[in-house]
């Protein structure tokens, strides 16, 4: 009796279409009976409502495979079906918000823009006994509901608040939030409360804080995390102010297991940095540090990328290409987001390039890649050159590359480069910067290409 192909097996076909890029499923979902019963849950797992909507008679058919909805659409009653499985529920705008989170009142996920749109939100937020997982941007916290909204913090495991006033402490003071391992704060002006908040919190493991405080708001949050006053913490990000070098080594130092670390600092980061991050590259999965010190920028980067195997997303600038071509072989091969910027002598390209494109080429799962990143904002030219004279073929593995940035690089791609770009990166939607900007004629052309393929270009 002949053996079952694997791909005939449900389990497997189910497993494999987690992997398959959305635009994908469609197609997988047409081969046969088998694979349209595997890859359809897939399909219908998440439902946007944006400008391009889903075709809503279908949705009545497979709404018991929707465990995420997207509302990004304003002033629209849209009359949809209850969705068993819901999980996670994102709103912008939408008019019919009131019944629509009625009607599913198990999620764990609630993403609520203006709270005006959801105008009993104080009142059906505690009935959500299941949240664990609240995103509230641009709204209020009125007087009368603050201690409505503490009660709801006991239950969530994660909290982002983005441009959210809460002017009142109500009874914090006597509450507790052990269950708080995430949280996330972005151009919140009430510092003293959130940090009233943050103190109530043993057990928070992840934050993140965006915006602009007080030189000392910032300079306490430090030391409180020095002090070790969240234990368990592993991720910080600070963004949208700087720190000093010292209080970048006090974070390190504090803590015991780094998964991620995103700050900017007010002077360059000494070559030493490099020691402190060394006990984590095991545990390492997201880094952003900026600025740098330039002498040994290069060599730190070199050695995390070439050392951290579960990186997924790192930022680094002024990299010199050599110290890349001539370096290890880089073995963070999860990396989806990386933003770089090379600098190569224009005299010893054709060598150089082409070995640091093949470190790049092991990135087979990136999806993001910015080869200008920093803050120097004028056209150069000492750095990449994406032709394939020049080893641009080299990145043909880059398969589910999204997005490729390099405005402010100088770049003279012809159509040859353009069209091996379209063959090779199938996933390819976004292009931020001129594929000729030497040749207005040529880059108008190279424009209509990619517009002719689906891809943007900016």
């Amino acid at each position: 009796m002949p053996s079952q192909h694997p791909l005939e097996f449900p389990e497997i076909l189910s497993h494999l279409a987690s992997y398959v890029h959305e635009r994908s499923l469609p197609t997988c979902a047409r081969v046969s009976k088998g694979w349209y019963q595997a890859f359809i849950p897939h399909i219908w797992e998440e439902v946007s409502f944006t400008s391009r909507r889903p075709e809503l008679e279908a949705i009545p058919r497979y709404s018991h495979h929707v465990k995420k909805l997207i509302f990004r659409v304003r002033n629209v009653i849209l009359d949809l079906p209850q969705c068993p499985n819901l999980q996670s529920l994102t709103l912008y705008g939408y008019r019919g918000a009131t019944d629509l989170v009625l009607n599913h009142p198990h999620i764990t996920h609630l993403s609520l823009t203006q709270g005006q749109h959801l105008p009993d939100m104080w009142t059906i937020l505690p009935q959500l006994r299941s949240l664990r997982d609240l995103d509230l941007r641009s709204t209020n916290v009125p007087e009368q509901e603050t201690d409505t909204f503490w009660q709801l913090c006991t239950r969530l495991e994660r909290l982002m608040v983005f441009y959210v006033s809460i002017p009142h402490q109500g009874q914090l003071s006597s509450m507790a939030f052990p269950g708080l391992k995430d949280l996330a704060v972005e151009y919140t002006k009430d510092l003293p409360t959130i940090m009233e908040f943050m103190s109530r919190c043993p057990n928070l493991a992840v934050f993140r804080w965006v915006g602009r405080p007080h030189r000392q708001d910032s300079y306490d949050l430090v030391e409180r995390i020095a002090a070790k006053a969240w234990p368990h913490l592993h991720s910080v990000t600070f963004e949208g102010q700087k720190i000093s070098v010292d209080e970048l080594v006090r974070i390190m130092n504090s803590l015991q297991r780094m998964v991620c670390l995103e700050a900017y600092c007010i002077s360059d980061i000494p070559p030493d940095t490099v020691d402190l991050l060394r006990p984590h590259f095991a545990s390492l999965i997201h880094l952003k540090l900026y600025p740098y010190a330039a002498p040994s920028a290069s060599r730190i980067a070199q050695e995390i990328l070439s050392s951290c195997p579960l990186l997924e997303s790192f930022s680094f600038d002024h990299i010199d290409a050599t110290v890349i071509a001539e370096g290890k072989p880089w073995v963070c091969t999860r990396l989806t987001f990386l933003a770089m910027r090379f600098q190569l002598d224009p005299l010893t390209i054709s060598e150089i390039q082409p070995r640091v494109f093949e470190q790049m080429a092991r990135l087979y799962r990136l999806d993001y890649l910015w080869l200008c990143y920093g803050f120097e904002r004028r056209p150069f030219q000492t750095t990449v050159d994406l032709r394939l004279e020049n080893g641009l073929d080299k990145l043909s593995t880059l398969r589910s590359l999204r997005v490729i940035m390099f405005e402010y690089l100088i770049q003279k791609m012809g159509e040859k480069e353009v069209e091996w770009m379209l063959e090779h990166w199938k996933s390819l939607e976004r292009i931020n910067g001129k594929c000729n900007g030497v040749d207005p004629v040529m880059q108008d052309k190279l424009v209509q290409l990619l517009e002719e393929h689906g891809v943007y270009s900016h």
